[in-house]
């Protein structure tokens, strides 16, 4: 197979994976609703260099990596599961101590309307708007080293990159490249229309509705985690 062949199948294979709705898609959601959409954006990509990754050593091993990989596919379900019920189970006790501190919160709260702009919000052009930047641009970031972490964390997904990979006979290391640069093209564009979306979902819900939000998608993570453990 060619380059461009290899392109057009990467392009397929990777937004056939992308959209497989699990653990990561319901923390992506729950990650955009929650902080917006330039964190979630961020972590999308965490999520697209992940499997551009996964796609290159997929090329690269082909049939040999996927043999290498379902040798040990129960070790490998058990490190995934206990690294989803970990996440989960932090996500839920942060969105508890939330709720516990709001609860300790007055009515009104404690602090005082900043000048120029609505409460909470800073000063236009001020050194509070360079603050609030900054927190942003750090959360941005560390949701997406998050998110790759977490999608690196199940390398079986290589296994499926690689089937497609030895069944396509890639025709030498541009071919490979091709197709790994498809995987990532298309897993990046998915996650970032999802993100997007979700974001601008979020905008419309009220903050109980956010966190139960938050709480359902943690839940559904523990129990994907419970099947990679336990499942067949």
């Amino acid at each position: 197979m060619d380059a461009s062949a290899a392109l057009l199948a990467g392009l397929v294979a990777g937004l056939a994976i992308a959209m497989q709705v699990g653990a990561v898609s319901l923390l992506l959601i729950e990650a955009s609703v929650a902080a917006g959409p330039r964190v979630g954006v961020a972590a999308g990509l965490g999520v697209a260099t992940a499997d551009l990754g996964f796609a290159a050593i997929a090329a690269a091993g082909g049939g040999t990596v996927g043999a290498a990989l379902s040798s040990h596919e129960a070790d490998i379900r058990i490190v995934a599961a206990v690294l989803l019920a970990a996440i989960a189970v932090h996500g839920l006790a942060a969105l508890l101590r939330d709720r516990d501190r709001r609860a300790d919160t007055p009515v009104g709260g404690t602090g005082s309307m900043p000048s120029g702009g609505g409460a909470g919000e800073p000063a236009p052009g001020g050194r509070g708007a360079i603050d609030a930047g900054a927190r942003r641009h750090r959360a941005a970031g560390a949701h997406y080293v998050r998110f790759l972490g977490i999608t690196v964390g199940n390398p079986l997904t290589i296994a499926s990159f690689a089937a497609v990979a030895a069944a396509l006979s890639l025709d030498g290391p541009v071919a490979a490249i091709a197709f790994a640069a498809g995987v990532g093209a298309a897993s990046a564009a998915w996650h970032v229309v999802l993100t997007v979306a979700a974001a601008h979902a979020g905008r419309w819900i009220t903050p109980r509705v956010r966190r139960a939000v938050g709480v359902a998608g943690r839940l559904a993570v523990l129990a994907i985690a419970a099947h990679l453990a336990f499942g067949r």
